[in-house]
């Protein structure tokens, strides 16, 4: 089993004079590395950049503090993808501040979505597919029986071209919450340029605020598995992505992918929410909203734009797919959208109240609350 590897090897005491009264400084690595496991409490210095070299896994009982301003650089060009793992009973302590968020990002010198994997934090809230179900990537286990779960902090982070490949059929997002408890505290994040999903839900019902997703070549946000958090304030805009998956969407909701009816049901309540699509006509099978598989959700000030196919069967403000979806949302519409520039408005039905919502804050342009990502 590897161990827990922390370049500061050059740590030394260095005195000034002679006196006996004098206190010695230890000085503060300009670098150092992480990598392999953390098996107990470990406090990041924020002087120091850290390069995340391969898996790295916080383990059960230990809590990784990162304070404001720290950066950690994935290794891209390492034989093994890097990420970062918080498993179930472990904590990330990341507090950030507007002046000094925390940073995960690639240390290549022209860095680009997939350049590494992302951050993983696994649970034990409650997910439709039971206890200790195997997460798709890592292949750590999660699910549990505590919807209060808490895996800790995440607050002004912001996460760089994440997304690595994992095989042919299965990658890492940006941020993956895997039946992470209501107890967690998510606010502002960014996640930037990624090459699959920006942020993703499997269960659990962790809340949130202020949540972005810049240029990222899948969905923005994803949830699955019976997730029933509540978010305000969702800013999406993949206009700038470099590259598209074949089924890209502002929000993609499921609720479970073999079983639309498996409980808990998918039921999230989300609100101030802004998605801006590529406005290109190449893009197949893209919509705002896609919401299928029996998920539910209360929606509500939902500002949608951009989302141009000429691809039969895209290029859909809201698109509910399958019976038990497009039933629950012809029955509980999302509230107060506007819609511009789309090929349709939505497929069969009609599953929302139109509105003159901005959205997050400021229509397609950035809301106040990113003012600190720097974009």
């Amino acid at each position: 089993m590897k161990k827990l590897l922390l370049s500061l090897s050059i740590l030394s005491t260095l005195f000034v004079g002679c006196s006996d009264d004098e206190e010695t400084t230890p000085t503060v690595p300009a670098t150092a590395e992480l990598s392999g496991n953390i098996t107990s409490n470990l406090t990041l210095n924020a002087e120091t950049v850290y390069t995340l070299k391969g898996a790295t896994y916080v383990k059960s009982g230990a809590t990784l503090t990162i304070p404001a301003g720290t950066v950690i650089e994935a290794d891209a060009a390492y034989q093994e993808v890097a990420f970062l793992a918080i498993e179930r009973g472990a904590k990330i302590n990341a507090q950030g501040t507007a002046a000094k968020p925390i940073t995960f990002t690639s240390n290549s010198n022209s860095p680009e979505a997939g350049d590494w994997g992302g951050l993983v934090i696994c649970g034990n809230a409650v997910t439709n597919l039971g206890t200790n179900v195997t997460a798709e990537v890592t292949g750590l286990n999660y699910g549990g029986t505590n919807s209060a779960d808490n895996s800790g902090t995440l607050s002004y982070v912001i996460i760089e071209y994440s997304g690595n490949l994992i095989n042919d059929e299965a990658e890492f997002n940006g941020l993956t919450f895997y039946a992470v408890g209501s107890q967690t505290v998510v606010n502002n994040i960014l996640v930037y340029q990624g090459s699959d999903d920006a942020i993703e839900w499997f269960g659990g019902s962790v809340n949130a605020t202020n949540l972005a997703a810049i240029g990222c070549q899948d969905d923005s946000f994803d949830w699955t598995e019976g997730w029933n958090g509540t978010v305000s304030n969702m800013y999406s805009n993949q206009s700038s992505a470099t590259s598209f998956s074949a089924d890209s969407r502002g929000m993609e909701g499921d609720n479970n992918a073999t079983n639309a009816t498996l409980t808990p049901i998918s039921f999230p309540t989300l609100s101030n929410i802004t998605l801006i699509g590529r406005n290109n006509a190449a893009v197949t099978k893209e919509a705002g909203m896609w919401l299928r598989r029996g998920t539910k959700a209360t929606i509500s000030n939902a500002y949608i734009a951009d989302f141009k196919s000429t691809t039969s069967g895209s290029g859909f403000a809201i698109y509910a797919d399958g019976t038990d979806s497009q039933t629950f949302f012809t029955a509980n519409p999302i509230s107060n959208v506007t819609i511009l520039n789309v090929t349709a408005n939505s497929n069969t039905g009609t599953y929302f109240t139109a509105g003159t919502t901005t959205g997050a804050g400021n229509g397609a342009t950035l809301p106040s609350w990113t003012s600190w990502m720097g974009l």
